[in-house]
């Protein structure tokens, strides 16, 4: 298995979808934290959820 380095800001967006995906959380409040849409929320659930599955 390849190690992959994030950047902070991607660590933490990181950790707060998969808390999302994993614990059924609140999309509206991920978005405010990360300062994102509730749209791209759902888009990087989807990612997560893609690349959780390899």
């Amino acid at each position: 298995m390849r190690k992959i380095e994030l950047k902070r800001n991607e660590q933490e967006k990181y950790e707060i979808i998969k808390e999302l995906v994993d614990h059924k959380g609140n999309k509206n409040r991920a978005s405010k934290k990360l300062g994102i849409s509730r749209r791209q929320i759902d888009r990087l659930i989807i990612k997560y959820k893609e690349k959780k599955q390899i």
